[in-house]
């Protein structure tokens, strides 16, 4: 149960109880015990449990930026990369935040890759960027460049940290995640 949940079920029952002794009925001590119990349990600060899911894939590490991951250094095309994503249970890597681009950037410098594909498409050159769900992609990465050519419908980051668009036929390394 989410912490909001955990706050409204608890400003319910608060509510609840109130209402009920606006009339004629007086709460007993056990049940104001009870409810005060009750309130405290479902507001009592948990620790945050760990992810349920394991990364048992093969060849997949466990990352806390970037969860399960893969990073194929052999180079595919976008669609062979996004294949082979698929075929092992993933996806591409969708990059959502800044210590995700970091990280991958640093996979990139670190191995002397000349770029990874990650997960983004577009229709057109004027369509924007989208995840393999439809929706726009959350983050386009500081070192964002918009390549003119309308051919470049794959994202990717290059060897210095570069993302943008590129053609999909293109040969180049890719991270996967499941």
């Amino acid at each position: 149960m989410t912490t909001n949940n955990r706050v409204l079920l608890s400003g319910v029952l608060v509510a609840s109880a109130l209402a009920a002794s606006h009339g004629d009925y007086i709460f007993s001590p056990l049940e104001l015990a009870t409810l005060t119990t009750v309130v405290l349990v479902l507001n009592f600060p948990r620790k945050v449990s760990e992810s349920s899911e394991s990364c048992t894939a093969p060849g997949y590490t466990a990352n806390p930026v970037l969860g399960c991951y893969r990073l194929y250094t052999e180079p595919k095309t976008n669609t062979d990369a996004r294949q082979q994503c698929a075929n092992d249970g993933g996806r591409l890597l969708l990059m959502n935040s800044e210590a995700e681009y970091e990280r991958v950037k640093s996979f990139v410098v670190q191995t002397s890759l000349i770029g990874v594909w990650i997960q983004g498409s577009r229709s057109s050159f004027s369509s924007p960027w989208l995840t393999d769900n439809g929706d726009p992609l959350p983050y386009l990465g500081p070192a964002y460049v918009e390549i003119a050519s309308p051919t470049a419908l794959a994202f990717i980051m290059d060897a210095i940290g570069a993302t943008g668009g590129t053609q999909g036929t293109t040969n180049v390394p890719f991270i996967c995640e499941i």
